[in-house]
């Protein structure tokens, strides 16, 4: 049973800070969301690009996540690390990405490289507690004219995992997902 209570009575709170493109993180923010409360964590989920955050000190867990386009987290996440890098340095924190990659088993490794671990090297006094990669959403509707043309570039590499652009694709595994949430409890 994870500790619920920082001291008798008062309840943990949690962060979940994150960028998004298209939605996909949104979902597994929000999915994130909903475990910890049913845990008994008081929560507050922020897309970074709607809401400003001026505080992290009341926050005893803070989960910092980012969608993944052309091999890059979205500017506001990385602005929220840098912002906070110092206040982070003294929290349980985790980072996440939502990425295509991660449906990949020969580029798993490689993403959790580029997209995670050069990240966490990137802000050395962070030391994020748990890493995780998650896989994301292909949805052509969504997408604006340069990132249709980027997928259909890929489409062969896609088309050969069996892979149809034409059809939405959604390659998050929430068991996976909803496990990494409760052991950050741990």
């Amino acid at each position: 049973m994870p500790l619920l209570f920082k001291n008798e009575g008062i309840r943990m709170k949690a962060l979940i800070a994150y960028g998004t493109r298209y939605g996909s993180t949104t979902d597994i923010a929000n999915k994130m969301g909903e475990i910890l409360t049913e845990e008994g964590i008081d929560v507050k989920i922020v897309n970074l690009a709607e809401e400003k955050i001026n505080d992290v000190s009341n926050y005893d867990l803070i989960i910092i996540g980012s969608s993944i386009k052309i091999g890059s987290w979205t500017k506001k996440s990385l602005e929220f690390l840098e912002r906070f890098e110092s206040d982070l340095s003294k929290k349980k924190t985790a980072f996440f990405v939502s990425c295509l990659d991660a449906n990949d088993p020969k580029k798993c490794k490689e993403a959790r490289e580029n997209y995670l671990e050069k990240v966490a090297k990137k802000y050395p006094s962070i030391r994020p507690y748990k890493l995780g990669l998650f896989g994301g959403v292909i949805d052509m509707k969504k997408y604006g004219f340069g990132t249709k043309l980027m997928v259909k570039a890929l489409s062969k590499n896609l088309e050969k995992q069996g892979i149809d652009i034409n059809k939405s694709n959604d390659f998050r595994n929430w068991e996976e997902i909803q496990n990494w949430t409760r052991e950050l409890l741990i």
